[in-house]
């Protein structure tokens, strides 16, 4: 759950030896370029380059067709018709052909990162979504998108007047796509966890994400998959229920009766994150602390106390319970912005105002 990469590079800069983990393909590519050094002299090179060989490809039709058509399986190709123009199909191709010619990686997963940021962005980026951020998009045929290779040039100038290199001689840093339920490292040997784990009722990045994974090399099918394995999913067929404590079990029960399906989710949502709280107990020293940061989740009507139910839940697989404080959430200032007025009751909005940050610590 290493998400945007915020703990490991904050690591980094500590001088401290950091691993982060996630199963998102966009979050680990946005982790992987994060926490590594990279030139700015040759990432403005390189963009040049990629700039113009994009341009050359644009020109030449024919060629970029024959790439889209074979580049993509039947229903990829269809969720791309869906939702990109033609015109705007054959920029992207011509785009995402120059930065896998030009450069190799790790250069090539920031051109990828910035490649991405033109699709995925509050008005739907190039494509004809519309409330992309919020990863519930529609389509909007009155939509006219921008041309993709000259998007692609304004937000590389911009991510290029910002980027500032790491520092030389931070410590090792391992990202890697992994479970957070199942961590390649072993028994009591790291020494603080800090993570933001999914709500009770999560956002569904995939929903947004795929916009772009589709172009970097991944299948519909494949990302559908991948969908149905985040924590806080609502995919529930198949799955061993347990009892909990006192306080998550009663909270289950009361939502299974006014949604069964909606309980399910709740209930499958908490015996996945005990998983992954034994994990975290398993990895830490004792006396080491772990730092959740979470979110109250609203379902069916009922506020859902995450952060109390997964401290109870913490505290039952062996965690004691450090303390529990609240946060006030910039609502002005986030990615996924909450509006003042009309839509003050949708769902989003009544569970984006706050979150809790809860300390454990290993006994």
């Amino acid at each position: 759950m290493a998400g945007s990469g915020t703990t490991i590079v904050e690591s980094l800069l500590l001088r401290r030896e950091a691993f982060g983990f996630d199963i998102d393909p966009l979050a680990i590519r946005l982790c992987k370029v994060k926490t590594t050094w990279l030139s700015i002299d040759e990432l403005q090179k390189s963009g040049i380059q990629i700039i113009a060989a994009a341009k050359r490809h644009g020109s030449d039709r024919e060629t970029t067709e024959a790439k889209l058509n074979s580049r993509f399986d039947s229903e990829t190709q269809e969720f791309l018709n869906y939702w990109f123009l033609p015109r705007t199909q054959l920029e992207l191709m011509a785009l995402i052909s120059a930065i896998e010619q030009a450069v190799d990686s790790p250069v090539r997963d920031f051109f990828e990162l910035v490649f991405s940021s033109t699709i995925i962005a509050k008005s739907g980026g190039v494509s004809l979504a519309r409330d992309l951020a919020h990863s519930r998009p529609h389509r909007d045929d009155e939509k006219k998108p921008k041309n993709a290779i000259s998007e692609f040039e304004l937000r590389l100038a911009k991510v290029l007047r910002k980027f500032h290199a790491l520092p030389l001689g931070v410590k090792r840093v391992f990202v890697l796509e992994r479970n957070a339920k199942d961590l390649p490292i072993p028994s009591d040997s790291i020494d603080l966890v800090v993570t933001s784990p999914p709500y009770a009722n999560a956002i569904d990045y995939m929903r947004a994400h795929k916009f772009s994974l589709v172009w970097l090399g991944h299948r519909i099918s494949e990302l559908s998959n991948l969908r149905g394995r985040y924590i806080g999913s609502e995919k529930t067929n198949g799955t061993a229920w347990e009892r909990f404590p006192e306080k998550a079990d009663a909270y289950c029960g009361a939502l299974e009766g006014k949604d069964k399906g909606k309980g399910r989710v709740l209930r499958k949502y908490l015996m996945e994150m005990k998983q992954v709280l034994m994990e975290m107990r398993r990895v830490l020293r004792t006396g080491k602390a772990a730092v959740l940061v979470v979110g109250p989740s609203v379902m069916r009507g009922m506020e859902i106390p995450t952060h109390e139910l997964l401290a109870e839940v913490a505290e039952d697989v062996g965690f004691d319970i450090a303390g529990i404080r609240k946060r006030e959430i910039d609502r002005g200032r986030r990615m996924l912005p909450t509006s003042f007025g009309r839509n003050g009751n949708s769902m989003i909005e009544q569970r984006m105002h706050k979150e809790f940050v809860i300390g454990l610590v290993k006994r």
